[in-house]
């Protein structure tokens, strides 16, 4: 059985305020692409990575063989369905497990990656890590901003990457899905039935969204 990767880079990095794509940003003077080959690699055999289709020359010398690139999409589905389709042409098979993670988590740790292979391997259809919820929550206003209800915080959890899957179980969510618009690859996995675990995240594991991500992205590069 082999473990591959898909790690989508084709975000624009459009709120982090930057001219590169988000894949392509520095930090500690290595772009977030390469911090996240640098964790997932000793996990998997085979990766590719999805990048800005305008861009792909320079993801391709950032990369430095470690993973064959291919031009994501207009959407996150779109890219990792095309790295899904990558990976089929690489000798990828029905039976072998994928992992789909995001170059904007690049710092989640290694051993979280592991543990939440490691539950595919022992039988779940998909696996995607989680934490709890630090922050209090309420609905979205109301008419005239009105302050919105109050969400129970302990009954809910932040997703992270890498999800994980059977490549067969998750093409199927994807072929089926033609169309339709999904927030993650857990979600499509889902709604076909199929079996999705929770296993821990960590606070490394945070999406780099805005410029103010980038110095905690830093501290933690520094610490790894």
């Amino acid at each position: 059985m082999t473990v591959a990767a898909v790690i989508t880079a084709a975000g624009q990095g459009t709120r982090l305020g930057s001219t590169l794509p988000k894949g392509l940003v520095a930090v500690a003077g290595r772009p977030l692409v390469a911090h996240a080959l640098d964790r997932i690699g000793p996990l998997v055999s085979t990766t590719v990575v999805t990048g800005v289709a305008e861009r792909i020359p320079e993801f391709v010398h950032v990369v430095g063989g470690r993973a064959d690139v291919v031009a994501g999409g207009a959407t996150r589905q779109a890219s990792v369905w095309a790295g899904l389709r990558a990976l089929v042409d690489r000798g990828i098979g029905p039976d072998d497990i994928v992992m789909i993670h995001d170059s904007a988590r690049a710092f989640m740790p290694t051993s979280v990656m592991r543990a939440t292979l490691a539950a595919v391997e022992a039988g779940a259809d998909a696996a995607v890590p989680v934490i709890p919820v630090v922050d209090t929550l309420v609905t979205a206003p109301g008419e005239g901003d009105a302050y919105g209800q109050g969400v129970d915080r302990d009954s809910v959890r932040a997703v992270q990457t890498p999800q994980v899957f059977r490549m067969a179980t998750l093409a199927h969510a994807h072929e089926a899905s033609q169309g339709e618009a999904a927030t993650d690859d857990a979600a499509l996995v889902r709604s076909l039935g199929y079996q999705v675990v929770a296993t821990d995240g960590h606070p490394w594991g945070f999406k780099v969204t805005h410029a103010g991500d980038l110095a905690l992205a830093a501290f933690i590069a520094e610490q790894s």
